[in-house]
């Protein structure tokens, strides 16, 4: 049983110093909020996810654990999602190519767009940097429950 939808403390913001313009998104899972906080902002080309990698999410050669990589690659897709349909949607394929380390302290962030639907399945992509080094390309694709009005 999760416990509600959460926003990250002032602590917990100050402790992920996030670039300017990002403000943590809402936690509905306990999941997610153990492996955030992940920020958000919105800019001329859409949304930006992001977080900053911290001791948690080190594997034990020193970078970003590639579970922590596919858990953000999951929760920026998402965020593609909710452009065309309401929640709950789920995911049905996810996709990680990863193509460089994320170390701690820095900060990766990653933007998704949707690349089809059909019959309620919605296929997205993305692309995660941590400062200009490209870290994973990500695919997915999601069961919609229900399609937002006017799709």
């Amino acid at each position: 049983m999760g416990l509600g939808p959460r926003r990250a403390t002032p602590d917990m913001v100050a402790a992920a110093n996030p670039p300017a313009g990002f403000e943590p998104i809402l936690s509905n899972s306990p999941f997610g909020w153990e492996n955030g906080p992940i920020f958000e902002k919105t800019d001329d080309s859409g949304k930006v996810r992001g977080f900053r990698v911290a001791d948690r999410h080190i594997n034990a050669g020193g970078a970003c654990h590639g579970g922590m990589i596919m858990t953000f690659a999951d929760i920026l897709l998402a965020t593609a999602v909710f452009v065309v349909a309401e929640p709950p949607f789920v995911t049905v394929r996810l996709t990680t190519d990863f193509i460089g380390p994320a170390f701690k302290g820095e900060w990766l962030e990653g933007r998704a767009c949707v690349t089809g639907i059909d019959d309620g399945l919605v296929a997205v992509t993305g692309e995660m940097h941590a400062g200009d080094r490209a870290v994973a390309s990500v695919s997915g694709l999601f069961k919609t429950i229900r399609p937002r009005e006017g799709r």
